[in-house]
């Protein structure tokens, strides 16, 4: 049974033989270390795709859903993208890049009355279709050269909407002019729709997965009125042509989800979150309890446990997920967002390797709580020990 196969089925909560893993990789010592990446080589997009491919294998990843650069941010494609599609200036728009982070440092437009001037135009889904399934049949093929699992991925209505304006300006505009925010997110809605549209006519995997931010870590940046009135409207266009095709839908928020729970499965009828942060934001066990049938994807704190913790109290949190929600499936373990750069490869290894040691079905309880028991008697979980106290 390849990924591919063993992916299908654990969507589908059929009996598999081992959990899987999942992540989000932007760590560029990774992509060295077991990807051979040269900085000082210039990769074309297929050579990145390979370099990507590599350095998962090597680690033990089975599933993802980044092929990552190290040189470039992807926020400078975001920006590519809207000049692509919805037609705005390239010379009024600009992105500054530094270090491994990058923003628009250039808008066209400061005040409303300055936006309504550089209005954005809705795409059309030739052009879309035409640039993205290409696009997504190179990564997909590729990487299941390696027994890779490749997952399609679109921003969020709202997400997209905000940082096209600007957050603070988005913010004052849900009041001043709520038409002009309407418009935006017709158009990022969209986008985003005919990439999936694009995404579920050619995709062999059958999982999509949305991110939009629409919480912090105590609970939403936005109204739940106004996520429910202009964004759950929006996201079924996303969903739609997901859900005809027998696929699987992921939702993603940073922060806590709280709330927007409800919203996100019962009325959107998403099957699955990722990321849950951890560190009294999200509690991945209660949400399991609350809602046993829908898919979990993470939940090893990136926060603390991977940058900062041992090796032990990596391999302790990675067991706690094996042991608690391992023998009812429907998890895919990998960090609590993604691998960034301040994750130590050890320690991003360790998880992974965890899983594939002690993931195996049936998943044997006793042998794993006898290994978390011996890393304490050890004194191996330090990070753990001080954030408890």
């Amino acid at each position: 049974m390849n990924n591919l196969e063993r992916f299908k089925k654990a969507l589908n909560w059929e009996p598999i033989d081992r959990l899987m893993t999942y992540d989000y990789l932007d760590n560029r010592e990774i992509l060295v270390q077991h990807g051979g990446f040269d900085s000082s080589k210039t990769y074309s997009f297929q050579e990145l795709i390979e370099v990507n491919a590599k350095a998962w294998k090597n680690i033990g990843v089975n599933i993802a859903r980044s092929v990552y650069d190290p040189v470039n941010h992807w926020m400078g494609g975001k920006v590519a993208n809207w000049i692509r599609f919805f037609g705005v200036d390239p010379s009024e728009w600009g992105v500054t890049q530094a270090g491994d982070t990058a923003w628009i440092s250039k808008r066209p437009f400061k005040t409303l009355a300055e936006l309504e001037k550089h209005m954005p135009q809705k795409p059309r889904y030739e052009d879309v279709r035409d640039w993205y399934q290409p696009v997504i049949r190179q990564i997909q093929g590729t990487l299941a050269e390696h027994d890779i699992v490749y997952i399609g991925a679109v921003e969020g209505p709202i997400t997209d909407a905000y940082t096209f304006m600007d957050m603070e300006l988005f913010s004052l505009a849900i009041y001043d002019a709520p038409e002009l925010v309407s418009h935006i997110m017709d158009c990022t809605g969209l986008f985003s729709a005919y990439i999936a549209r694009a995404y579920a006519e050619v995709s062999d995997v059958p999982l999509m997965f949305m991110g939009e931010d629409i919480s912090g870590t105590t609970g939403p940046i936005f109204s739940p009125k106004f996520v429910r009135a202009q964004g759950l409207p929006r996201w079924k266009w996303i969903t739609e042509p997901i859900k005809e095709k027998g696929m699987k839908f992921l939702y993603h928020t940073d922060g806590r989800y709280g709330k927007f729970l409800p919203l996100i499965f019962d009325e959107l009828g998403a099957d699955g979150l990722n990321p849950i942060e951890r560190n009294n934001c999200n509690d991945i066990f209660e949400i399991r309890k609350e809602y046993p049938h829908k898919l979990l994807f993470g939940n090893v704190c990136c926060m603390h446990t991977l940058p900062n913790g041992t090796l032990g109290d990596v391999e302790d949190e990675t067991l706690e997920l094996i042991e608690k929600i391992g023998p009812q499936a429907g998890i895919f373990i990998g960090s609590s967002s993604e691998i960034h750069d301040a994750v130590p490869v050890p320690n991003a290894v360790k998880m992974y390797q965890t899983v594939l040691e002690y993931g195996n079905f049936p998943i044997n309880v006793e042998r794993i709580r006898a290994r978390r028991k011996e890393l304490r008697e050890k004194g191996e979980l330090n990070l753990r020990a001080t954030l408890e106290l």
